[in-house]
């Protein structure tokens, strides 16, 4: 049997215990009898953590983890897990971890989510569709084929993706199961077949198709993917980056109708038990900045993330507006470029690639980085890849 004991500090969500009941009295709680609860609160604890590992006659790990708020003085959590190595310690914890902030926050944790994306493993590699946990850990490749790659994106299950690749010379639009791991085309028409996202049903996919040399919006069904693909916009200018919001009732895009790109969003109906939709009216959400692009939605679809360049300085920042374009806020600056944002599942954080050199002005190599939905406390996701972007969180 192993046995570990563990603390942390609970930032922020004690501010409205008015008195702890040790301030008073050493009182015990279920699964904690052994341990001065007053003396940790002393030291500064918040919460009391216990791990006890058991091998069970089937050889296998039976794992039991226990919380106290020591504030309180509840046992908050406790949970037990049966994994057949101690390999799978890491999934355990990050788990629990995740049931801890749900039971703290009533928001679900974010440490068993993946984060997919596109990276480098050498200077002179292709560029490949990556997959690792959200903290940059247990990394995979998905892809190996001699070719470049672009634009990943998760289906609402998590259990697919699709990305673009240039394997048969031409950039086309392919699917990825990953239990099965087989692969299959969704769009291959001549000319671009690029950014890829699905409806929050799963029905649809919208991407990035060129006719005639521009470059508009089309649909294709999940339901029947064999189908021909269906225009949802064209007109006047490109018009690309498609974001389905997650409630459904919209389409972010980006066109250059005006000139340079901008952000737009498109109002949706839809047909047919949800497996058509068309756009009913559209509106232009940025006038300022020179070119803006790669919205993304928060996960309850009232806000949008977006990269914009600042001629001024030379740089792409990251900004956050309201879902009708209102209240724009910078999120990063005088840090390279920062683009392609992602939202976490709980809409807490947001992830994105930058350029960035450490106390530096100039501009290196892209990688990951995280920060909370405001734009503090942003710090690097470390993959080991030589370089990694456009990275998509998982549902």
């Amino acid at each position: 049997m192993f046995f570990c004991l563990y603390i942390f500090r609970v930032r922020g969500l004690s501010s409205n215990v008015s008195q702890s009941p040790f301030s008073k009295m050493n009182k015990s709680i279920p699964g904690f009898e052994q341990y001065d609860l007053n003396q940790w609160k002393q030291i500064g604890a918040e919460a009391l953590n216990t791990v006890v590992i058991r091998k069970t006659p089937d050889d296998e790990y039976r794992i039991e983890l226990r919380t106290a708020d020591l504030n309180r003085g509840v046992n908050v959590l406790g949970k037990a897990y049966t994994i057949p190595s101690l390999d799978h310690l890491d999934k355990v914890y990050k788990k629990y971890v995740d049931q801890i902030l749900m039971a703290y926050t009533g928001k679900p944790g974010i440490f068993s989510s993946k984060i997919l994306f596109i990276g480098r493993k050498t200077k002179f590699s292709k560029k490949q569709v990556f997959m690792s946990d959200a903290d940059g850990s247990n990394l995979e490749q998905l892809t190996h084929t001699d070719a470049l790659h672009l634009s990943p994106a998760w289906d609402p299950s998590g259990k697919k993706v699709i990305f673009t690749s240039y394997e048969s010379g031409n950039p086309d639009l392919y699917m990825l199961d990953l239990d099965t791991r087989k692969k299959s085309t969704l769009s291959s028409y001549k000319g671009i077949n690029s950014g890829g996202s699905f409806s929050s049903n799963g029905n649809l996919v919208a991407y990035s198709g060129s006719v005639g040399g521009n470059t508009e919006i089309f649909l294709k069904s999940m339901k029947n993917p064999k189908s021909k693909r269906v225009p949802l916009l064209n007109g006047y200018g490109i018009d690309v980056d498609p974001t389905f919001s997650p409630d459904g009732k919209y389409i972010a895009f980006v066109s250059g109708r005006y000139g340079n790109p901008h952000i737009f969003r498109a109002s949706l109906n839809w047909q047919g038990n949800n497996e058509k939709v068309k756009v009913s009216d559209d509106l232009r959400l940025t006038y300022a900045g020179w070119y803006n692009a790669t919205p993304a939605w928060s996960p309850d679809s009232k806000k949008l993330a977006f990269a914009g360049f600042d001629k001024d300085i030379n740089r792409f920042d990251l900004f956050l507006m309201n879902h009708d374009g209102t209240m724009m806020e910078r999120l990063t600056l005088n840090a390279g470029d920062n683009e392609s944002p992602s939202w976490s599942p709980n809409g807490q954080l947001i992830l994105f690639h930058s350029n960035r050199i450490k106390n530096s002005y100039k501009k290196g190599l892209y990688q990951l980085y995280v920060m909370t939905r405001e734009g503090a406390d942003q710090r690097p996701i470390h993959t080991g890849l030589y370089e990694a972007q456009t990275p998509r969180w998982s549902p």
